[in-house]
């Protein structure tokens, strides 16, 4: 069921209630984690932390921590399974739940109050009750009933039975065709702690990051993404807090990192920038370098620290990127976005915060665990860098690079191979970029790097803890414009026609493992159900 008030029905029922708070490995899951650690923390409001990476996950983590809990907080995880099946708690256990993840479980829609769904999204077309749940209890009868009348009813019974059980199998399969993402989970939380008047700078910047995380990862339609950060700026606190940092929403260049790398470093890595430029080819490289003096910017200045760049270099370079762009036949080298301005330290972009938590929960060497709570702290809003984010921005570089040599070989060698109504490409196992491209954040990355001009794409690469498994993710067509995936339910059905043992334990459907020996077999299945 949705709650009605986010206030009411949801935070004042924790209060005075120990919590189990159970947060996926993702951008807006951990920024949605820190808002409510800030608000549980205001209010002595005890809980305990489990990071969850899948299903597999969830279930365990709540058999083991289930004890003397009554009230379950889950972010970005279980609202797209039927949660009270799964996890086969007591009668007394509430659950909250808090996904982005769309659609949502029908069975979830529906509790009596066991679930309860703390956000609706506009985007939901969920089904009617009455047409998908029918009460049976006189089936166990039908065959006591005797006479021509008496056949002919159950005749007719079995028939209605029929043609309803067909046109739920048609609504069940509408709802459910696609995956994709609401409204950010932290954005919800930012509104929760405005109801309660403990909306400062660190609800609002963690709600920032989240937003940017969606747009960077085109998982929510442009159009929304706008919304969303607007909804965020009316929540803006009016005064300065005594730590002097504000957020604000501004034009800024479209480069990950770029004030931290250098710029022709942050150009040859950009997702947005980098594939039109085709870097991969010799014409590429020389593109590149004319780029660079369309906009004025020497080669020698281009090639050390950004912060290091002439101070009129930096002040003109928006203006002189949007200038040479059309030149290239560039997309729009800028983007909107927020930033944190911080007394006597460099301004911080989301963008940046974004790719840094991604660095930290893939890290190559970091336990996830380990890894979550450094992301945690690189929500921080104090002046400085934390270790948080160090640790992030070293690793989400190393991993923009390595995505870039994936795809440049990929592309070069011809390896982006077209199976009909997709194109996919393999991270093959033991090379360099496969000990850093391995789950599906940065594989995503990949993905739609790689993907051709309005074509959808699929990518898969040894999945990481899984030895003789690997990865498989799917990019709809114009992702950038609708991002709605139909891979999720297609890998499903593919899996049932071809008898591959996939993996649905992800919590992004359109994310599935599966053995190494039968991904060909697999991917002649989906190539034959998509044709």
């Amino acid at each position: 069921m949705f709650i009605e008030d986010i206030k009411n029905d949801f935070y004042n029922v924790l209060l005075g209630n120990r919590v189990l708070l159970l947060v996926h490995y993702d951008v807006d899951a951990i920024c949605t984690c820190k808002i409510l650690q800030s608000l549980f923390k205001c209010d002595n409001v005890s809980y305990t932390l489990v990071p969850v990476g899948g299903i597999a996950e969830l279930r365990q983590a709540y058999d083991e921590n289930n004890e003397e809990i009554k009230y379950v907080v889950l972010v970005n995880c279980g609202g797209t399974i039927d949660l009270v099946d799964i996890l086969q708690p007591e009668e007394d256990v509430v659950f909250f739940v808090l996904d982005a993840h769309k659609p949502t479980d029908v069975c979830n829609v529906y509790s009596d109050g066991q679930v309860r769904l703390v956000y609706k999204d506009s985007e939901e077309n969920i089904p009617n009750f009455d047409d998908i749940f029918r009460d049976d209890e006189d089936e166990e009868n039908e065959e006591a009933e005797n006479g021509r009348e008496g056949l002919e009813a159950l005749v007719e019974r079995r028939r209605e039975r029929r043609a309803w059980e067909e046109r739920r199998n048609t609504l069940m399969f509408n709802y459910t065709q696609f995956s994709y993402y609401g409204k950010p989970s932290a954005c919800v939380a930012v509104e929760l702690a405005w109801r309660i008047s403990r909306c400062g700078w660190a609800a609002v910047w963690a709600g920032a990051v989240a937003a940017a995380a969606q747009a960077a990862l085109h998982t929510r339609a442009p159009a929304a993404a706008l919304l969303d950060a607007d909804h965020l700026t009316r929540h803006l606190p009016a005064e300065h807090t005594h730590t002097g940092s504000r957020v604000s929403l501004e034009k800024d260049v479209n480069l990950p990192l770029y004030r931290r790398w250098s710029l022709e470093g942050a150009l040859r890595h950009a997702p947005a920038l980098a594939p039109a430029l085709r870097l991969h080819t010799v014409a590429g490289q020389t593109r590149l370098r004319q780029l660079l003096a369309d906009t004025g910017i020497p080669l020698q200045q281009a090639r050390q620290a950004y912060r290091s760049m002439d101070v009129e270099l930096r002040r003109s370079l928006l203006t002189a990127l949007e200038a040479a762009a059309p030149k290239h036949k560039l997309p729009d080298p800028t983007h909107t976005t927020f930033l944190l301005h911080r007394v006597h330290s460099p301004t911080l972009a989301a963008t940046d915060i974004v790719y840094a938590i991604m660095g930290l929960i893939e890290h190559e060497t970091l336990p996830r665990a380990e890894g979550f709570q450094y992301a945690l702290s690189a929500l921080d809003t104090e002046s400085g860098d934390n270790e948080g984010r160090r640790l992030g921005w070293a690793s989400a570089q190393r991993a923009l690079e390595a995505v870039a040599r994936l795809v440049h070989a990929t592309l070069s060698a011809r390896q982006l191979h077209l199976a009909g109504p997709f194109s996919y490409f393999i991270v093959q196992e033991g090379t360099a970029e496969a000990s850093i491209v391995r789950g599906a954040l940065w594989l995503g990355v990949a993905a739609r790097w790689a993907a051709p001009a309005s074509a959808a794409v699929l990518a898969s690469a040894p999945a990481p803890r899984a030895p003789g498994h690997c990865l498989l993710l799917g990019v709809p067509p114009r992702y950038q414009h609708e991002p709605r995936n139909l891979f999720g339910a297609a890998f499903e059905q593919a899996a049932t026609k071809c008898g591959a043992s996939v993996s649905l334990d992800h919590v992004d459907t359109s994310v599935i493992s599966l053995p190494v020996a039968q991904r060909a077999q697999f991917l002649d299945a989906l190539t034959a159900l998509l044709a």
